[in-house]
């Protein structure tokens, strides 16, 4: 019984530590329109600013 005992504790850490990335490697939920637009706007006005030393 003792064997048993010293080979549940790793694999139940393994099931657990998968268990654990499988929810934290999960999709984000859907932002909302306005958030999303909000989003799109910051990264137009982004691509629109030059580059640091950038002397074209």
């Amino acid at each position: 019984m003792s064997n048993l005992a010293w080979w549940l504790i790793p694999i139940g850490a393994t099931v657990l530590a998968i268990v654990f990335v499988m929810l934290r490697s999960r999709p984000s939920k859907p932002t909302s329109p306005t958030d999303s637009m909000e989003s799109l706007r910051r990264m137009q006005k982004a691509m629109e600013r030059p580059l640091p030393g950038d002397d074209s």
